[in-house]
């Protein structure tokens, strides 16, 4: 794959974010180096960052036709995670989603565990060092956000150098091959430990029974990406729009990246991401709780070729989305004051009559990532490894 090479970043204290860049080609491996883009020189280079990263992919009672084929797309040399959050009754989906794993399995050979976030073995595990995970009935809350934490740590059990991210109801199965290249291409290019890559949809498909129309941008990127642009030009009085990946759910990190970070509740995680890098290595920066110093966190944006075709879940969700990435947003330490005012004037605009909500954070858990591993395939008799 070539892409644009990133030239151009903004700093934030150790923060670098790295301007939205483009693809020229989409597999473009064996060649040599070209001035003004970034690629992998060789197969080999490929196959080993694909080695050392690990798969994540969240689902809630998501298309099955949808979750196999993005489980077909990414290569087969990246193990793959699969945790599900979805019903069990009156109909089993996740029995459905644990067989499609089997046949993926059994066809490829390829790394496949699917865990259940309300498996008893995962909160227990997690009870005496994250305990603010659980709900009332000690199982892990509901949440997308909680999901990709279990899904981390299972990762780094995995011995992961790079743990991904993609979700379950993308309608083009070779769209995440796509996301994939860009992942490997990116992560495997930086030299910081500390690193991130974010894709932005080339184009948002909306469909209804009249019509197929290609956004630009997603409605809610599109709102908070200018929310979080504006608070970061009132914190640093200079003005920009640097950030183009806001709710990115397409996204892959190192280890060491995610280790450091704390996870939002629900769909609140992807802004989060962000927030809780910058608190620690830009506006706490003097206090020198950032991990890279004296080098640089690395932040890159790609925006994807391939348009991207999803599930359209109607405008409770994402009004949903809207308000936990704002009030993310406002409940920081980023915002100062005409922040806070921007945010609530922008939901008062939108229409939305409660405050901003204050939702949980989650910590990377002082845990052995290989032990919480091993007990969850030995102890549970609903999540399960395959080719482990």
């Amino acid at each position: 794959m070539y892409i644009n090479y990133p030239a151009r970043f903004e700093i934030f204290g150790a923060v670098k974010i790295y301007e939205l860049v483009k693809i020229h080609s989409l597999f473009a491996y064996g060649f040599e180096s070209k001035p003004g883009v970034l690629g992998l020189s060789g197969f080999r280079d490929l196959e080993d960052v694909a080695y050392s990263t690990v798969f994540v992919i969240p689902v809630r009672d998501e298309e099955p036709l949808s979750l196999e084929g993005v489980l077909k797309a990414i290569p087969c040399q990246s193990p793959v995670i699969i945790i599900s959050n979805s019903s069990m009754h009156p109909l089993n989906m996740y029995k459905i989603e644990v067989d499609i794993a089997k046949i993926v399995y059994k066809t490829t050979g390829r790394t496949v565990l699917v865990v259940h976030q309300k498996d008893k073995v995962v909160a227990e595990k997690l009870r005496d060092v994250l305990p603010e995970i659980l709900d009332e009935e000690s199982l892990v809350r509901n949440g997308k956000g909680e999901g990709i934490l279990i899904g981390t740590v299972l990762a780094d059990g995995l011995k992961a150098r790079n743990v991904a991210f993609l979700d379950a109801d993308n309608y083009v199965p070779s769209v995440a091959l796509e996301y994939a290249l860009i992942f490997y291409t990116v992560l495997g290019s930086s030299e910081s430990k500390y690193r991130m890559a974010r894709i932005s949809w080339g184009h948002k498909a909306w469909s209804t029974a009249e019509d197929f129309y290609f956004r630009r941008f997603g409605r809610v990127s599109a709102v908070v990406n200018t929310v979080f642009n504006r608070v970061l030009s009132y914190k640093r009085r200079v003005e920009t729009d640097i950030i183009k990946t806001s709710n990115s759910g397409e996204h892959a990190m190192s280890m060491e990246f995610a280790r450091e970070i704390e996870y939002g509740s629900g769909f609140s995680v992807e802004t989060q991401e962000l927030i809780s890098i910058l608190e620690k290595c830009y506006v706490d920066l003097e206090k020198g709780r950032c991990p890279a110093l004296p080098e640089n966190i690395e932040i890159y944006q790609v925006e994807s070729l391939s348009p991207h075709i999803h599930a359209e879940k109607g405008e409770a969700h994402v009004a949903g989305m809207i308000l936990e990435s704002l009030s993310t947003i406002y409940h920081s330490r980023l915002p100062d004051e005409r922040g806070k005012k921007y945010i609530l004037d922008t939901m008062r605009d939108m229409g939305f009559v409660e405050e901003p909500i204050q939702l949980p954070k989650y910590r990377y858990p002082s845990i052995s990532a290989r032990d919480f591993l091993e007990s969850v395939i030995t102890e549970s008799n609903i999540s399960m490894a395959l080719g482990l």
